[in-house]
């Protein structure tokens, strides 16, 4: 009896989804919050009725400012409403594979392409909202005056970056839709090259279309920034001289930039007089080196968002070294990230966690956590590094988990007198666990840049991650038990019998067969992690039906968070793209892996160097920041060391460095998290932390976990099968 199941999706009902869809859900939601719909969990992000949103009360904006407000708000929503396509495709796709024998690539392309375009329209929706990451070292730190004159200033790499992408996002789609109307040289009505043959043009398309709602929006904070700078001029009664010296740079900035576009645009071969174009060819790739990653350190400080910092260097740099034409490499650089299958499960997984989390069960997992270890020394630490564990495996976001942790546990902890730095540092080192316990966002987009198996990574990053996981707890009951009073255990009237214990317990069976489930078909090789993803986002639907937590107020929240997360890392991912790509063209990677292999280091000196250099960044820079910018030089460098061992210890065979290092990494990134002064777990607990606790007290709490996170390091690099006796055990 033949049951295959033969259908493709037609061309017309995949866009008329689309195109209706979000319509059709906006109806629901507005509907929902009329009628006295709330979002359980945290708030939702957007106002469903189409309302401005909230804007600092000195930067009240104009007409146009709210005009715009609305747009980015509307394409935002619209987008984000195409998340609850994807967990029905995917389980669709793995019922037909497995059940009829049917598998499709519709499914897989479909929903590729669908999140490609999500991603560049949301990245006006970001702006609005503030989810693009900035690295506010020394800006948080200015003078108001001055600070809003640092918006000034760097706003125009923002715009070099958005105008770029616009007009030769929109010279990529005319090649690809019509020779004739719209002046393309290349193809017409191109298709994708599978079998579905979907149109591409559409997609190629959201370029062009993406970046002129980013341009809006930038313009309205353009106003908004104008509108800052004007009061604290007139209320600032200090110094003004450096805010004028930064906005005459500003001036002379902005005025390059619009001579050298009246140059890309009249001229082909030969430049204007006294333009730049070209300036730099022939520079030394050593001189190159210094000047663009010191231009991107500098402007990085200066608290423009990373994505439009490295995007709008990469952009000038194109110009300056090559020329007008190479400014076309942006979009061919930027579509396969926007098409890469594996770059899907991101979305997915903050989605999946967004869902959980409106459903309750984030709380009630710390609370059966806490019931179950409460007896112990140091129980409610203990139950925070547990729960955290848990939570890495739902979420793979290691702020969300790290706030999400502080406004449950913190509060407990402190309620029960435990001493604020076992608190604080319990909760920061369990909430990086994310970074290594599947399914990992990091791992995601290590595994694209690095070409190396995502499911090899979540299996070798298991066994390291359980082992910190252990180490934290271990040492948070060393120290409740030689000092009581610093981590008191729970009080005997609080505690609960083991009938209680396992009612709690079923309550968050569901929760746990659902992580359970999505790890067990990755590892087993059942489904790719993008489909693992998808249904697990389909499982964690039905768990906060379960709960009777899905109503469409918590969807349309989950849908927002997810929107502005993933917005925030496709777009760092975009411009860093750029900037790096142009640099490898150059000859960086090379010139990296001369200088280092130059100075006669053996192999684990290398590989030294490079752990030193990362938690140094990892001072500085965004995770997704770190990765773009480093793993592309330091992988190949890797791959072609022996690392026979140390102290007589094995080593690690040739065809498992690439993974081995791979984890290395991982680990290393959860100690750039916890690095003073600027590590980025640091600020995100001081932000939920209450105001009697110090940045100090912050810092100090992290020393004895970064101790741990060493020593972790240590032992993956010297007991290298921590990483691939499983991966070698499931896939030989």
């Amino acid at each position: 009896m033949n049951l295959e199941i033969n259908f493709v999706l037609p061309h017309w009902l995949y866009w008329s989804v689309l195109l209706l869809l979000p319509l059709l859900v906006m109806f629901f939601v507005e509907r929902s919050f009329r009628r006295g719909g709330i979002v359980d969990g945290g708030d939702t992000a957007e106002v469903p009725a189409g309302e401005e949103p909230a804007v600092v009360a000195e930067a009240p904006g104009n007409l146009f400012t709210a005009i715009v407000d609305r747009i980015s708000g509307f394409a935002g929503r619209y987008v984000a409403y195409w998340a609850l396509i994807a967990p029905f495709a995917f389980t669709y796709e793995v019922v037909v594979r497995y059940a009829f024998n049917s598998p499709t690539n519709w499914v897989h392309e479909s929903m590729t392409l669908m999140f490609g375009m999500q991603y560049l329209l949301a990245g006006a929706f970001a702006l609005r909202e503030g989810g693009h990451v900035r690295v506010d070292i020394l800006y948080s730190r200015a003078r108001p005056l001055n600070k809003a004159a640092l918006d000034l200033v760097t706003s125009v790499f923002f715009f070099i970056f958005t105008i770029a992408l616009m007009v030769t996002g929109w010279k990529f789609f005319s090649q690809s839709v019509s020779d004739a109307v719209f002046f393309g040289s290349s193809y017409a009505n191109e298709v994708s090259f599978t079998e579905w043959a979907v149109q591409y043009y559409p997609v190629k398309f959201m370029l062009f279309f993406g970046a002129v709602l980013l341009l809006l929006q930038g313009i309205g904070q353009l106003i908004r920034d104008f509108q800052v700078y004007r009061q604290h001029w007139q209320a600032d009664n200090g110094g003004r001289a450096f805010a004028m010296v930064l906005l005459g740079l500003g001036v002379v900035l902005a005025g390059w930039t619009l001579f050298e576009m009246v140059n890309v645009a009249v001229t082909d071969y030969d430049s204007l007089a006294g333009s730049l174009e070209n300036s730099l060819y022939g520079m030394s790739i050593g001189g190159l080196t210094l000047v663009m990653f010191g231009s991107l350190m500098v402007v990085l400080v200066a608290g423009l968002p990373l994505a439009f910092v490295t995007g709008g260097l990469g952009v000038v740099f194109l110009y300056l070294v090559g020329d007008q034409a190479m400014l076309n490499l942006m979009p061919s650089r930027i579509f396969p990230m926007m098409t890469n299958y594996q770059l899907s499960a991101i979305p997915l997984f903050i989605f999946m966690a967004s869902v959980l989390e409106k459903a309750g069960i984030i709380e009630e997992l710390f609370d059966v956590v806490y019931k179950w270890m409460g007896g112990l020394r140091a129980g409610l630490a203990i139950a925070t590094i547990i729960a955290s564990t848990l939570l890495a495996a739902m979420v793979g976001v290691i702020g969300a988990a790290v706030v999400t942790m502080g406004l449950i546990a913190l509060p407990a902890m402190l309620k029960r007198h435990y001493n604020p730095e076992i608190a604080i540092g319990s909760i920061m080192a369990g909430g990086t666990l994310g970074i290594l316990i599947p399914p990992s966002i990091l791992a995601i987009i290590y595994g694209v840049i690095a070409q190396q198996s995502v499911g090899e990574l979540y299996l070798g990053s298991l066994i390291p991650g359980l082992l910190l996981a252990t180490m934290y707890g271990l040492y948070c009951w060393l120290r409740g038990t030689l000092n009581i009073r610093m981590a008191p255990p729970m009080p005997e009237e609080d505690r609960v019998g083991m009938g209680e214990k396992l009612r709690l317990l079923r309550n968050m069976l569901a929760p746990i067969v659902l992580v359970l489930l999505v790890l067990g078909i990755i590892f087993t090789g059942v489904a790719t992690p993008v489909e693992a993803a998808g249904i697990g986002t389909f499982g964690a639907l039905v768990v906060a039906a379960m709960h009777r937590r899905l109503t469409w107020p918590n969807l349309h929240a989950a849908c927002m968070t997810t929107l502005v997360a993933t917005a925030m890392v496709m777009w760092i991912i975009f411009g860093a793209s750029i900037f790096v790509g142009f640099y490898i063209l150059q000859g960086g990677q090379q010139f990296v892996q001369d200088l280092i292999t130059g100075a006669g280091l053996g192999p684990y000196a290398v590989l030294g160097v490079m752990m030193v250099l990362l938690v140094a960044l990892g001072m500085f820079l965004d995770w997704v920041g770190i990765l773009l910018l480093a793993v592309p030089i330091f992988v190949p460098l890797i791959q072609g060391l022996s690392f026979d061992g140390v102290f007589g210890l094995p080593g690690v065979a040739p065809a498992d460095v690439s993974l081995w290092f791979g984890v290395i990494y991982l680990v290393n990134m959860q100690m750039s998290f916890l690095s003073p002064p600027f590590g980025y777990a640091l600020f995100y607990i001081k932000g939920v932390c209450p105001p009697h606790i110090t940045m100090a007290q912050i810092f100090k709490s992290s020393f004895p976990f970064l101790g741990i996170q060493a020593l972790g390091l240590i032992l993956v690099i010297l007991f290298p099968a921590l990483v691939t006796w499983l991966p070698n055990l499931a896939y030989g």
